[in-house]
């Protein structure tokens, strides 16, 4: 039997009278998607069906971390300081107060010092409960939290005890985040499959044209993206150092349009969850780690802000004044529009 994520025109209840074994459907609204196991021979004849518009494998899905891209040196460290530098990002009285920011992640560790008097829900889709066993997640809220400290944030858990996960847990997070449209603002996505995923783009790009704001990281793979990067409507962010040169290791695809601007993704500071061992320690409860992983929760804070100023502002709106600002980078393909610059985003520049 294989394991296969089907998308579909309509809800997904049509195909438990197909020749396969449902294990979960999904409601998108308008659409849906299920996860079923079915033979070979049967995957063509469910394929066909007018009502299906993607048939494939349930990938496995890795958040965008980048282990081997950190630096040895132990001055190389980009703080949040240097992120504010970098993009123009001022503390201001646009704090994010009154808006809400998800983070499909690993979870959160709530006891850590970044997040005291934070606003903080957690939601598991993955059965291993609350918390943050990878550190992941913690260190991308981290990021957001420190450039809108006032923005209330939902840690959206799709990454257990493995650090992994599969196509089909991230079928339940998009479900939710469709559910839930109406109780959130921004949503932060670090994390993305090795080859694109139609059925992933899909949901993702009705997601934001029910007026979300997603950002999500571009990857670590040089010319190659994965889901939801090349999503027709996703704000793909690449990864810079902290003096403006793009990552030798961000992920570039011009087949697809993206990256759309570029953040600090290498060598940050970052919150470390208790009890994981995520990137290379720093003193107190720190680590450095490297990846676009780290630069999307930043963008993810500046739009929270951005949205403190202007709130009704639609996703695409949002992304074109962001590349629009962009400082280039000079002979270098793979920044997208260039640099993020907050400043002069937020006033047309």
């Amino acid at each position: 039997m294989n394991d296969r994520i089907v998308f579909t025109r309509e809800p997904a209840a049509f195909l438990r009278e197909m020749e396969c074994n449902v294990v979960e459907t999904y409601d998108f609204g308008t659409s849906g998607a299920a996860y079923i196991e079915c033979e070979a021979d049967h995957e063509s004849t469910i394929a066909d069906d007018d009502r299906v518009l993607d048939l494939e494998p349930n990938m496995t899905v890795e958040p965008d971390l980048e282990p081997a891209a950190v630096s040895e040196d132990p001055a190389a460290v980009a703080t949040i300081e240097d992120v504010r530098e970098l993009h123009d990002v001022p503390t201001d009285d646009a704090t994010g107060e009154g808006l809400t920011v998800v983070a499909m992640d690993s979870g959160i560790d709530p006891e850590h010092p970044v997040f005291e008097d934070k606003s903080i829900e957690q939601v598991d889709v993955t059965g291993s409960g609350e918390g943050d066993a990878v550190g992941h997640g913690t260190a991308v809220l981290g990021q957001i939290t420190r450039l809108a400290p006032d923005a209330s944030l939902v840690a959206l858990r799709i990454f257990g005890e493995e650090g992994q996960t599969k196509n089909n847990v991230i079928m339940r997070a998009y479900e939710w985040l469709h559910t839930n449209v109406e109780e959130y603002d921004v949503v932060n996505m670090s994390w993305g499959s090795s080859e694109t995923s139609n059925a992933i783009n899909r949901t993702h790009d009705e997601l934001v044209e029910k007026g979300i704001r997603d950002v999500v990281s571009a990857g670590n793979s040089g010319e190659k993206s994965g889901s939801p990067a090349t999503a027709e409507r996703a704000f793909s962010i690449a990864a810079c150092t902290e003096d403006g040169a793009i990552a030798e290791f961000s992920s570039y695809n011009p087949d697809r349009d993206n990256p759309d601007v570029a953040a600090i993704g290498k060598d940050n500071r970052l919150a470390q969850a208790s009890g994981t061992a995520m990137g290379t320690e720093l003193d107190g409860p720190w680590v450095k780690a490297s990846g676009t992983s780290f630069s999307s929760p930043e963008v993810a804070g500046m739009v929270a802000k951005y949205l403190t100023v202007d709130p009704e502002t639609a996703p695409e709106p949002i992304m074109r004044e962001f590349e629009a600002a962009a400082r280039d980078i000079p002979e270098q393909p793979r920044d997208g529009a260039g640099l993020a610059d907050y400043a002069a985003t937020v006033n047309g520049e």
